[in-house]
């Protein structure tokens, strides 16, 4: 069993994810699939107790998926604009699929391309990525989505419990919020764990679905706390990138208050509009490069430890102080 390797596997990524900009691009779109570890998982417990997820009436549905109430015969199209209608959602449908095939494989690249980097040490081949990903397109669908549906799901059951507290504060409600919001982290904890080594045994390994479930299990097993540990290690490092693209929003905005302060002296309108519109191009532009290599590089801290573990083993940091040499 192998001594912790977390700042080897944090620095190992960052020079992949800081030398290799090609990966930025399947890092920016794999984005979108949400980030591997802890972050998605506590993101949905955040959600836990609004009225989109969970409060329980059938018409708020269209609205926790983004959607306004409203008849579609408001809108009054004649026949050959109800025709344009369904194509524009034919279109957007389209473009919607395509960016989960791109995100997918995607993903897929990165832990293909992080993986060399770890066994050959040599810089990724960023086509053989892409077709590797491509070729493990189905198994990673699938793994994301289940992934996915029981994070929701117990987000959901929280949220229940959350308005159920809500509504009545006794003790036995406030003991089963409680209940229910430990099983969901642990479960969810879980899950999220399985996911990313699942993903390590289809890509890395070849494994087929339900094999790579299984090891991903045994794996976690093995390994659980492990795992939280490199969990935490990268949730923290979440809350400082919160802080710094915080930060960068103050410092680049700067030459937009300016131009803000021009804009009102002179009371031009369009100034003041063109100055927003900068500073606003800037930041998400800061903000799409900061996530995009947060993207490869947690991808890639994620897939180091995996193949460390699932070869070697790693053992524990806190067991270790403990005196304890056995996960």
């Amino acid at each position: 069993m192998r001594t912790p390797l977390y700042r080897q596997a944090l620095r190992e990524s960052w020079e992949l994810a800081w030398k290799h900009k090609l990966l930025w691009i399947f890092g920016f779109f794999a984005a979108f699939l949400g980030q591997m570890g802890l972050v998605e998982l506590f993101a949905k417990i955040g959600l836990a107790g609004t009225k989109f997820a969970f409060f329980p009436k059938w018409l708020l549905l269209p609205e926790f998926f983004g959607l306004r109430l409203f008849p579609i015969q408001s809108l009054a199209l004649p026949i050959d604009g109800w025709m344009w209608f369904i194509w524009l959602l034919v279109v957007f449908a389209g473009f919607g699929l395509l960016l989960l095939f791109v995100a997918v494989v995607s993903q897929g690249a990165l832990v293909h391309a992080a993986a060399q980097w770890v066994k050959k040490g040599k810089a990724p081949n960023v086509d053989k990525a892409w077709h590797a990903g491509v070729g493990h397109f189905w198994r990673l669908l699938f793994l994301n989505l289940l992934k996915k549906v029981f994070l929701l799901a117990l987000a959901v059951v929280l949220g229940f419990a959350t308005v159920n507290v809500m509504l009545g504060v006794t003790v036995g409600n406030v003991i089963l919020f409680v209940l229910l919001f430990i099983l969901a982290v642990a479960v969810g904890m879980a899950v999220s764990f399985l996911a990313i080594y699942a993903a390590g045994y289809v890509v890395v390994e070849e494994y087929q679905f339900w094999r790579a479930l299984e090891s991903a299990w045994k794996l976690f097993l093995s390994h659980w706390l492990v795992s939280i540990e490199v969990g935490l290690i990268l949730l923290f490092l979440n809350f400082v990138l919160g802080v710094v693209v915080l930060a960068s929003f103050f410092v680049l905005f700067l030459p937009t208050l300016l131009l803000w302060m021009i804009a009102i002296s002179i009371a031009s309108g369009t100034l003041y509009f063109i100055a927003m519109i900068i500073g606003l191009f800037f930041f998400l532009l800061f903000v799409v490069f900061l996530g995009s290599v947060f993207s490869v590089f947690t991808t890639a801290s994620w897939t180091y430890l995996f193949m460390k573990m699932h070869r070697e083993g790693v053992a524990s940091r806190i067991l270790g102080w403990a005196g304890v040499h056995r996960v």
